[in-house]
């Protein structure tokens, strides 16, 4: 791997993928909703704005119109769903559930192992090291404190309500 991306952040990671895109013909951009290292989600958001493009966030439902120039998609939001239409090309970030995957058939699998990848490299991309230096930097990881035992109050609802009250006053000070 080159150096400039070992420690990428969104908006390297992003600049990147639409570099390439730039390069390439395309009517839609399929991108996952989250990146599981920082749990961002932000990586589709930010190609879409480099390449200025639209964008519609962690769908659950695509449907692309018949003559290929505009997509529906469903996303769901509080209380219900909402439904997008937008003109391609556009980036979407799927939401888990969007489709089924499905497995290659074998000669799919055969074929594949013949076809030419080819390899980008930022230099390639006409992107250099400060193209890609990231915005922030995590500093440190760690887990939260461990939280003592709940308390369990007993007696009537009307002595248990202000002794909770009064527990959450002193003692958790949420109120």
């Amino acid at each position: 791997a080159s150096e400039a991306i070992v420690e990428l952040d969104a908006l390297g990671s992003a600049k990147l993928l639409a570099a390439a895109l730039a390069k390439m013909e395309y009517d839609l951009v399929l991108c996952g909703k989250q990146a599981v290292d920082d749990d961002l989600g932000a990586t589709g958001i930010l190609i879409a704005e480099l390449l200025g493009l639209p964008h519609v966030a962690v769908i659950t439902k695509l449907e692309i119109a018949e003559n290929g120039s505009a997509a529906t998609c469903r996303k769901e939001i509080d209380g219900g769903t909402q439904t997008v239409e937008v003109q391609l090309p556009a980036v979407i970030t799927a939401q888990k559930g969007l489709n089924e995957p499905r497995y290659p058939a074998l000669r799919g699998l055969m074929l594949a192992k013949k076809k030419e990848i080819s390899v980008l490299t930022p230099e390639t991309l006409g992107l250099n090291a400060d193209d890609l230096e990231p915005k922030y930097k995590v500093q440190k990881l760690s887990n939260p404190p461990a939280r003592g035992a709940g308390k369990i109050l007993e007696g009537e609802p009307e002595t248990t309500a202000v002794e909770l009250v009064k527990l959450l006053k002193d003692e958790a000070k949420v109120i």
